[in-house]
């Protein structure tokens, strides 16, 4: 009889042992050092090792028994839920400098609690996401923006601002220019018409107390004009940014000072290796072979091998931008011949979004170890936990596979993860090697987005409620004004579900940003997405947003003091479409008022009342345009249809889109 319950090195010692003894009567020795009591045991220790790999095979088949990251990750993708991986934390690098020139991956350290150091590369991203390559060129960098003039002992301020009234040092929130001493600095400057970026320039202003944090902006320069003071024949140079970067702050002019030199660095070091796929185990490049292992359904005769490499030096570093999350890691097939060219191959969050002949690979948390005892000779590869990551290629199917013989060189960089969130003025420490290049270094700001690998804890609470995040239904009326706003064209919508005599209808009305009706092509995409999650029955239909215009009279009472005309510009700015100075969208700009929202008196009253120079609201008399001909007071509440949306542009051109006049009393 054979014991399938038999699991572990005693229970199959016992049935070897009970099979034999039937078997092979005449073997009654059961001695340790006897030939055949030493084969039991190796078999039922073999059998053991089996049994626990069926074990923990048959345990990373489901997200609750899984214990390897790898096995958690895909489950989780299985429900489109992807694990976050460890992030690098990113700052903000003021660097002075000796040369105009720095090569890019030089790297600065900030100290740690523990005496150890945390490494920072200059530079940012490593990874171009347009090439897959690595990201070239040198830092713009110069000596004359530096923070310091080391020339001097003890280094003193270089880039001081300069004021023309010694009663009128502070610098105002919302400023957009200022001046500072001297001439010949170069500052590069931009164009936000054109897209173009000038000097990221650096405005540190000192706390009145050391106890309290300095106060510092940092804005792009659009003109840089030199000037010449004429009183006291001073060389002065004006500096000017866009107003969408207007200051935030009050900033005391003679506690600041400027600096540029700012670039953006990354946590992390840059590591670099070169392995074989399949090299000839007696050349030299042996001990530099790839990790290579059978793939899933392979056969004896149809072998599908899997090709990894794992990175040497510790866990990857991915970089999160508003685009993406990508992994700081560029793989390059060197070239064969001096003549070829190198071949650089993309990343891809999965292979299965690879196509059948193209140089894809993925990353995945796992690590395999060299077991062997000599360096010369093909490696031997066990697997070894998840405690770090490896580079997998395609099969033939999803992704290329790998040229035998192919050398391929791997450039890319490590994190610390949550740990690379320093606190502001920590990132100090100029290595030895930079110390005639790099004068001095600071962080201004903290670093942010350093964060931890998901671990498998929480992605087995998180991905099984990911899909219910995002419905693809609509059932409430709600859900189909959620549903439209996806649409990356839609500002606002509003939808109303109406019993039309035989069925329900759906009536939704989506807003476009440019205060218009939508397209055709718009419409057709509405309903589009919308018939895909509607209810059985129901019926949708996209109404054009009706628009309605409003004429206002605004009448207010000036401060003493206080021009009219400015009070006047005010208010109108205040009452507008755009974007003000301290970056506040004006009170009917579009996507203020959604559909049905009535207008509040209370709400318009504030906002008159928030510019520059109101003492008071007098009155505030409308009309509705295509209503009535002449303007009434206005009451509390201004009502509209579901399907209709207030508008007051105040455009001459179009008097149909609602007009505001200010009538200002009192005043200067």
């Amino acid at each position: 009889m054979i014991d399938y319950l038999a699991k572990d090195f005693a229970s199959f010692r016992t049935a070897l042992l009970d099979y034999s003894a039937a078997a092979y009567p005449q073997w009654v020795e059961r001695d340790e050092p006897d030939l055949g009591m030493m084969l039991v045991e190796l078999i039922s220790a073999a059998g053991d090792d089996l049994s626990y790999y069926q074990d923990r095979i048959a345990g990373e088949a489901t997200l609750a028994q899984a214990t390897q990251q790898v096995s958690a990750l895909r489950h989780a993708r299985l429900v489109d839920y992807e694990p976050a991986p460890a992030c690098s934390a990113q700052a903000l690098l003021q660097l002075d400098v000796a040369a105009p020139a720095l090569p890019r991956g030089v790297t600065v350290e900030a100290g740690l609690p523990d005496g150890g150091t945390l490494a920072f590369e200059a530079g940012g991203a490593l990874l171009d996401p347009d090439t897959g390559g690595l990201v070239s060129g040198a830092l713009p960098v110069d000596p004359r923006w530096n923070r310091l003039d080391h020339t001097s002992v003890p280094p003193a301020p270089r880039l001081l601002p300069y004021w023309w009234d010694d009663g009128l040092t502070c610098l105002p929130r919302g400023a957009t220019e200022l001046w500072v001493r001297g001439h010949g600095y170069g500052f590069p400057v931009g164009d936000v018409r054109e897209g173009t970026v000038g000097l990221a320039l650096l405005i540190d202003t000192a706390a009145p107390t050391p106890a309290d944090p300095p106060i510092r902006e940092v804005v792009n320069l659009t003109g840089a004009v030199e000037l010449l003071d004429p009183l006291y024949n001073i060389a002065v140079t004006r500096l000017s940014w866009d107003s969408s970067q207007a200051l935030a702050f009050d900033h005391a002019q003679e506690r600041t000072v400027l600096a540029g030199n700012l670039i953006p660095a990354v946590q992390g070091r840059r590591f670099t290796e070169r392995f074989v796929v399949e090299p000839d185990p007696a050349g030299p490049e042996a001990p530099r072979a790839a990790v290579t292992r059978s793939g899933p359904d392979a056969g004896c005769t149809d072998a599908n091998p899997r090709t990894l490499h794992t990175l040497r030096a510790g866990r990857l570093a991915w970089l999160a931008t508003q685009a993406a999350t990508l992994p700081e890691l560029v793989l390059v097939e060197l070239a064969e011949t001096p003549g070829d060219l190198p071949r650089t191959w993309r990343w891809r969050r999965s292979l299965l979004d690879a196509d059948l002949f193209e140089q894809a690979f993925t990353v995945d948390p796992v690590v395999y170890r060299d077991l062997r005892r000599q360096p010369q000779g093909l490696p031997w590869f066990e697997y070894d936990g998840d405690d770090g990551d490896s580079v997998r290629f395609g099969d033939g199917w999803f992704g290329e596979l790998p040229p035998p013989g192919a050398t391929f060189e791997l450039t890319y960089r490590t994190t610390a993860g949550a740990l690379g969130n320093v606190a502001a003025d920590a990132i100090t420490i100029v290595p030895d090697p930079l110390a005639g290049v790099v004068l001095a270094c600071t962080n201004p700001f903290p670093a942010s987005g350093g964060a931890d690998r998901e671990t498998i804890e929480q992605i087995r609470a998180n991905a099984p409620h990911a899909f219910r995040a995002r419905q693809f239904r609509a059932v409430r009326a709600e859900d189909y004004t959620k549903t439209a706003e996806e649409l990356p064209w839609v500002l606002d919508a509003g939808t109303r579900i109406r019993w039309t005599g035989s069925w329900l209808s759906v009536f939704t009305t989506a807003q476009p940003p440019t205060g218009e009706a939508p397209s055709p092509m718009q419409a057709g995409q509405l309903v589009e997405l919308l018939d895909r999650r509607r209810l059985a029955g129901y019926e949708v239909h996209t109404r054009a947003p009706r628009y309605i215009g409003l004429d206002l009279i605004v009448t207010v009472c000036a401060l003493p003091g206080a021009l009219r005309g400015e009070v006047e510009a005010a208010v109108l700015a205040e009452l507008g479409t755009g974007r003000l100075c301290d970056g506040r969208l004006g009170f009917f700009a579009p996507g203020g008022l959604r559909f049905g929202a009535p207008l509040e008196r209370s709400e318009l009253e504030a906002a008159i009342q928030r510019a520059t120079g109101v003492d008071g609201v007098v009155k505030i008399r409308y009309r509705r345009r295509g209503h009535v001909p002449f303007y009434v007071p206005m009451p509390e509440v201004v009502s509209v249809g579901a399907h209709e949306i207030l508008r007051v542009d105040n455009t001459p051109n179009r008097p149909d889109r609602g007009s505001v006049r200010v009538v200002v009393k009192g005043g200067g």
